[in-house]
């Protein structure tokens, strides 16, 4: 008996592609990717323009005329609009009196500022005040040296003028070595 292994490839490929056509479970995966595809467009496309919508909505909000109402419902002032509301309670906040502790003061007096004067004084005086530290520092730092060498220049003219030998250290001053130098 001779075996056509062609033949046999050929059966072997027809079967397993008529299974794989005929078989309920390709239609129901080819389904699934669809569906996930289109949900993958609408997120990304829907999602994009409804974030546009909502800024959009809230841009146009705070442009948006109204009148206030009473607990009756009856109006009372005029029309006016969020942008128009927040930039007055914004200028009301900076131009309120404060006393030196930043706190609203309805007090009598001529020598209150606004918050945003006492905002401004806070911040320069912590500036000045970490300039200062830094400046004492750096002065400390300088006079410590100086009193430093003062102290060494005034222990050697004692020792040398007590002692009347010539050392070794005396030595080492006399050619320059320092063995005390200048530290922080």
């Amino acid at each position: 008996m001779e075996i056509d292994k062609t033949r046999i490839e050929d059966a072997i490929i027809n079967q397993v592609a008529a299974e794989f056509v005929n078989e309920e479970n390709l239609s129901t995966r080819i389904r699934d990717e669809v569906n996930k595809r289109i949900d993958r467009l609408f997120k990304d496309k829907a999602e994009a323009q409804i974030g546009e919508a909502i800024n959009e909505a809230i841009r146009s909000g705070f442009d948006r005329e109204y009148c206030r109402v009473n607990s009756w419902g009856e109006r009372e002032g005029s029309p006016t609009t969020i942008r128009k509301e927040l930039e007055k309670a914004i200028g009301d906040y900076w131009n309120t009196k404060v006393d030196r502790n930043g706190k609203p003061d309805t007090g009598y007096g001529d020598n209150k500022l606004t918050r945003a004067e006492w905002v401004m004084a806070q911040m320069v005086a912590a500036d000045f005040k970490d300039t200062m530290k830094q400046h004492v520092v750096n002065i400390t730092a300088h006079l410590k040296d100086g009193l430093r060498d003062e102290l060494h220049k005034t222990v050697n003219q004692l020792l040398s003028g007590t002692f009347h030998v010539k050392s070794f250290g005396d030595q080492k001053l006399k050619d320059g070595y320092n063995p005390h130098p200048a530290a922080n």
